[in-house]
């Protein structure tokens, strides 16, 4: 009689654990992120990634890390401020971007645009304060050492190359012209790939937000 009890009771216990399981697998499947539609998916990773750990510079002089991709959309350039044409141009539409955000409200509440200089010996924080205040006042930027820039240009797949002799000031350095877009977690969420036209950013934008679920086709 014992036995049949302990029987039954061990069988209760299995079978609510399998219950809850099964609640579980459930729940982590409605959390599972929805595919792109096919008009995103040039944009959109399949599946967006961490950017792992690195610590730069902000141009306030401040640490810049990982936590100051959370919580919004930042759309990251990577360049440098002797830069004769491509990133005064992403800077100037990105510029564009921005303004043409304003008539979303919703979008633009919290939406950032940073600019990562992979030439830290001559781009100091307080010449990249400079350089992107001329764009925009809110643009921020950042940059390190090479060791931590490349952290996170390896995990955006951004490259870049010297050219020219870096013991002096007289080089350029040749890198890849796409946005990253990192989303409210700080993953890598998409791109816009050169070349850019501002009025469809800010249309891809917008779908890519109601894809995330920020706000409704009809906002």
């Amino acid at each position: 009689m014992n036995t049949n009890h302990q029987l039954l009771k061990t069988g209760a216990i299995a079978a609510a654990l399998l219950v809850m399981i099964a609640i579980g697998l459930l729940m982590l499947r409605g959390e599972a992120e929805a595919p792109p539609p096919p008009e995103l998916r040039n944009a959109l990773y399949p599946e967006p990634r961490g950017l792992g750990e690195f610590t730069l510079i902000g141009s306030d002089g401040e640490p810049f890390g990982p936590a100051n991709l959370e919580g919004q959309w930042s759309l990251m350039f990577f360049g440098y401020t002797h830069c004769p044409d491509i990133c005064p141009t992403a800077l100037l539409t990105l510029n564009q971007f921005y303004q043409g955000l304003e008539a979303h409200p919703e979008a633009m509440a919290n939406t950032r645009i940073v600019f990562i200089s992979v030439d830290p010996k001559r781009d100091t924080p307080e010449h990249l304060n400079q350089y992107v205040d001329f764009f925009h006042k809110d643009f921020l930027a950042a940059t390190g050492e090479r060791d931590q820039l490349d952290r996170l240009v390896e995990a955006t797949g951004a490259v870049y190359m010297f050219e020219g002799d870096t013991s002096g000031d007289d080089y350029i350095v040749n890198h890849s012209a796409a946005i990253s877009l990192v989303d409210p977690r700080g993953r890598l969420y998409g791109r816009f790939p050169p070349p850019h036209d501002a009025g469809e950013m800010v249309q891809t934008f917008l779908q890519i937000r109601r894809h995330y679920g920020d706000f409704s086709d009809s906002e």
